[in-house]
């Protein structure tokens, strides 16, 4: 695959999002302020909905392993809080990074399928998710419901 065909896919892929095509040439460290303060939301937007499953499930056996050592309200929602915001800020820090590798294979898988594919069907594989949004809240008001309930 030559350097302009994989420029093409990338900016198919992302759909044109300079934001995302700048922070990779760069190559090198970057903050991305959404993935920060979306967290998981985030990367089920950009449609990482493998990293967003392990990331929830980190997330809800974290509040279970707290919750089942019989910590205190107080005690309990203390560590919750320190561990979502060291979470958040390795994930802005990393989510440029993730987000390129994850670019990267969907676009190499997509290839080795179909070495004549075309940038319009990159783009159909990126892009972002509306119901990636809805569905990570949908699952994380049921799953604080259902928490409360017991």
């Amino acid at each position: 695959m030559d350097t302009q065909l994989i420029v093409n896919y990338l900016t198919s892929f992302v759909q044109g999002n300079q934001y995302y095509l700048e922070k990779w040439r760069k190559r090198g460290f970057s903050w991305n302020w959404g993935a920060a303060f979306f967290g998981i939301t985030w990367l089920a937007y950009r449609k990482m909905y493998l990293y967003t499953t392990l990331i929830f499930l980190i997330n809800s056996l974290f509040g279970f392993l707290l919750g089942y050592f019989g910590m205190e309200d107080r005690e309990f929602r203390n560590l919750l809080i320190l561990f979502f915001l060291f979470q958040r800020v390795v994930l802005g820090m990393f989510a440029n990074l993730i987000y390129y590798v994850f670019t990267i294979k969907k676009i190499k898988n997509a290839y080795i399928k179909n070495p004549s594919i075309s940038t319009e069907e990159i783009q159909k594989l990126g892009g972002v998710s509306a119901i990636g949004v809805f569905t990570v809240i949908l699952v994380s008001n049921c799953v604080n419901f259902l928490s409360y309930s017991f």
